[in-house]
């Protein structure tokens, strides 16, 4: 049962009752309306807004895919357009791209962000025991009940409800009623533009190309079309309105093709742009009020996490016995692929000699060690959500690079040397910090 904002406004009743709540009608609150539909709760989902086309995340690790099958989605059946993924390929500067296969044939999805909107909320129409309020944003939340204004203002429905879960993503309203602190912090922008998937160097994988001011990733989104998405450093927000600039600035890391492509669509069309912002995940919601997704913290989108985690937080939040139950579990669950986006964006980033001779022991290992490339994309697949299994790889690389640092030292300056080990130090103890806390 769908009640819309303004076209039915006679039809809405003035209160609702319901086993939970969902704040949120993105891809993570319909995974979370329908996690809970299948368990036997009557859910009220509030989707806020109209369909849109904003810049969001688009690619779906095999983790990810695999929860939406289980909740009924499916891209094929339901005729939306998407493409397979079949991992990555690391481009780094001035040396051979580097192939990183998911796990046992394992297959990711990559998809317009309103499309895949589009694919589960398809199901959710079709779910029994979900009632959608579209157009309508929460006002006002307080354990147990939840009031929401539709869009134009005319039209107040009060909802009351055992469980209220926030899936309203980093302005969550549903966090603010909580007393959290938003916390975010400004990384970067991210700049996507649709191109022709033909010039893709590796088809079928997201190709990432490092060694200009930020990363680059590009993949297919479906039969024709591929995206691209610039990374730019806060400082160079100025490129974002100027597309020559920007071409410019990454034009040493980008293939020429790609490029040529890019500048194509750009005088077709303008960008679509979004802010990266980094909120450490800790905080998960108290009795009667939960949040999910990029309302409990978020990261760079560089690993392409975001969505995945947000769908095992939503599975999660529906099979614990209490939000308490919930955060526990997600805690333990929910740090890793937090800390691999950081820590691989600025070990991407980075230009000090610790996390040169770091990144540069990445890309050998990856090379030369099929159990590495193995690994890794256990932790990019948040298929390994173990702080001991990220510790260990990190450990491993430590010591590669500083083997690295030893044995080249003789023809390296002094001060190349002493910052490179300064700099393993500050990598240890960031690690050492964030991965040791919750």
């Amino acid at each position: 049962m769908h009640f819309h904002g303004s076209e039915e406004s006679g039809s809405i009743p003035t209160r609702v009752s319901a086993d939970v709540a969902v704040v949120g009608g993105g891809p993570v609150g319909c995974a979370s309306a329908l996690a809970f539909a299948r368990a036997g709760a009557r859910v009220c989902l509030i989707d806020p807004s109209a369909q849109s086309h904003r810049l969001g995340g688009e690619w779906l690790h095999p983790t990810g895919a695999t929860i939406l099958a289980d909740l009924g989605v499916d891209f094929a059946r339901d005729h939306i357009p998407h493409a397979a993924g079949h991992g990555f390929a690391i481009f780094p500067k001035g040396s051979d791209p580097i192939v990183l296969p998911y796990v046992g044939g394992e297959r990711g999805i990559g998809c317009q962000h309103h499309l895949i909107i589009n694919a589960v909320q398809k199901v959710v129409e079709r779910t029994p025991g979900i009632t959608a309020l579209s157009g309508y944003r929460a006002t006002t939340v307080s354990r147990g009940t939840l009031t929401v204004t539709s869009a134009d203002r005319k039209r107040t429905v009060e909802i009351a409800a055992g469980l209220i879960v926030g899936a309203d993503g980093r302005q969550s309203v549903v966090r603010q009623s909580l007393g959290y602190e938003s916390g975010s912090r400004p990384v970067s922008y991210m700049l996507g533009v649709l191109i022709d998937a033909r010039s893709l160097p590796f088809d079928g994988y997201g190709n990432v190309f490092l060694g200009g001011p930020g990363p680059v990733l590009a993949f297919r989104v479906d039969e024709r079309q591929a995206r691209m998405c610039f990374d730019v450093p806060a400082d160079r927000v100025a490129w974002v309105r100027n597309p020559t600039e920007l071409l410019a600035a990454y034009q040493n890391c980008v293939p020429a093709p790609l490029r040529e492509a890019c500048a194509r669509a750009l005088a077709e069309a303008a960008p679509s742009v979004a802010a990266n912002q980094w909120m450490r995940r800790r905080q998960y919601g108290r009795k009667g009020v939960a949040l999910v997704g990029d309302a409990v913290g978020h990261c760079h989108p560089l690993c392409a996490v975001g969505m995945s985690v947000g769908f095992l937080d939503a599975v999660a939040l529906a099979r614990a016995g209490s939000v308490e139950e919930y955060a526990s579990a997600r805690r333990a669950g929910g740090r890793v692929p937090e800390l691999l986006s950081m820590g691989l964006y600025d070990l991407f980033v980075g230009a000090d000699a610790g996390s040169t001779e770091l990144r540069e022991a990445v890309y050998h290992t990856w090379r030369t060690s099929a159990a590495a490339r193995r690994d890794t994309m256990r932790l990019l697949a948040v298929r390994e959500t173990r702080r001991a299994a990220l510790g260990v790889t990190f450990a491993r690389l430590l010591v590669a690079a500083s083997r690295q640092v030893v044995t080249g030292a003789a023809r390296r300056p002094l001060a190349y040397t002493a910052g490179a080990v300064a700099g393993f130090a500050s990598w240890a103890g960031w690690f050492a910090r964030e991965a040791l806390t919750n």
